[in-house]
């Protein structure tokens, strides 16, 4: 528990669903004009902080322009953009993230003083990612339509066809496969979600085309050797989630994991063997992780009579925890030789990478605990 007064500031780091209060004892006298004292409260990423404020009792006046309580929704030790309160009106609000600032800004023409009394709880987020349908591409079996909300796919405009495919991992970005993108032409190019026929505009109503604002190519991508072959799709405008369209999680809880001989579920609309036609609707593979004979920033996998294909790369190897059912993103397809051949397919390593996607999407990954 901590006080709030006109003299002290307060910086509380707690966990989830732990709790503080922030008070101002009745009866102090007011301070030099302006003075602003509170509480930063911060916690981890993935919570929120509640604030429930009772008690009120500062002047009730036109605008709060004496004495008030301000309250950061955002952590903003600046107290920008804060919400104002006075008189004796309860109140609850929550922050936008894992920061909250409740500051008491007194003014020495009052001189009646107040109180008021804030109870400050840890809160965890919801962390909406890695939804499916159902709980459980050569060789491969059709998907129910937008099973996995999560995949997307590469369009070239000009020819209306898929160049490759991609997984959702944020609101505005889709994670692919460098080679699919280096040299493409952002305007001729757009991300699509939520789609399942790539031939029918109407067997899913949740299929959207997305125009790409940028590409973010790893900045060690060798064509040559095939390494850090990975890559961000920023769209032009937010990707709204529902229930046909989604992000995977991040496998922040997997980053140590190797996954030998766990199977993986490869997803695409690539062709049905090599040189063969694409497919019409959303394939899935069950492949087997191999140890790995590459680098360790990349994931084999092989199991006879079943592969990604052509058209493919780009596209999500993905892990459905059997706890949970929640689907992460553990690889994007790379490359192979042919399909559903005698030698393993390659790969990146998502885990590898989670740094890199940190730094180029500025998103706030709740699943990162």
């Amino acid at each position: 528990m901590g006080k709030i007064t006109p003299v002290c500031d307060y910086t509380y780091s707690y966990s989830s669903t732990q709790w503080a209060t922030s008070n101002h004892p009745s009866g102090v006298t007011s301070t030099p004009l302006e003075r602003t004292a509170g509480s930063r409260f911060r916690l981890h990423r993935g919570h929120y902080l509640y604030a429930q404020c009772y008690d009120m009792y500062l002047p009730a006046t036109y605008g709060c322009y004496y004495d008030k309580l301000l309250v950061s929704l955002t952590g903003d030790s600046t107290l920008s953009g804060s919400q104002i309160y006075c008189g004796s009106t309860p109140f609850d609000v929550a922050s936008n993230g894992n920061k909250l600032v409740v500051a008491l800004q007194t003014s020495q023409s009052m001189n009646g003083g107040g109180r008021f009394r804030c109870q400050i709880t840890a809160i965890p987020v919801k962390c909406n990612c890695g939804s499916r349908k159902t709980p459980l591409i050569v060789g491969g079996q059709r998907t129910q339509a937008n099973e996995f909300p999560m995949m997307s796919a590469i369009i070239d405009l000009s020819s209306k066809s898929l160049v490759c495919g991609a997984t959702v991992i944020t609101n505005r970005h889709g994670l692919t496969a460098a080679h699919c993108i280096v040299g493409r032409s952002i305007t001729n190019s757009a991300l699509l979600v939520g789609d399942q026929n790539m031939n029918s505009g109407s067997d899913t109503p949740y299929a959207k085309l997305m125009r790409i604002s940028t590409f973010t190519v790893h900045g060690q991508y060798s064509a040559s050797t095939k390494t850090n072959d990975i890559a961000l799709v920023r769209t032009v405008d937010e990707i709204i989630f529902d229930a046909g369209v989604s992000r995977a999680c991040l496998p922040y809880i997997y980053a140590g994991a190797t996954f030998n001989n766990v199977y993986l579920e490869a997803l695409g609309w690539g062709t049905l063997d090599f040189g063969g036609p694409q497919a019409t609707e959303l394939q899935k593979a069950s492949l087997q992780v191999m140890n790995n004979s590459v680098q360790d920033s990349q994931i084999c996998t092989y199991t006879p009579g079943k592969d990604s294909c052509q058209y493919d790369s780009g596209g999500p190897l993905l892990y459905t925890d059997p706890s949970g059912g929640t689907v992460y993103a553990i690889g994007v397809i790379n490359y192979g030789i042919t399909c559903a051949s005698k030698y393993p397919s390659v790969s990146a390593r998502v885990a590898s990478y989670l740094s890199w996607i940190e730094t180029n999407t500025g998103y706030d990954f709740c699943e990162k605990v």
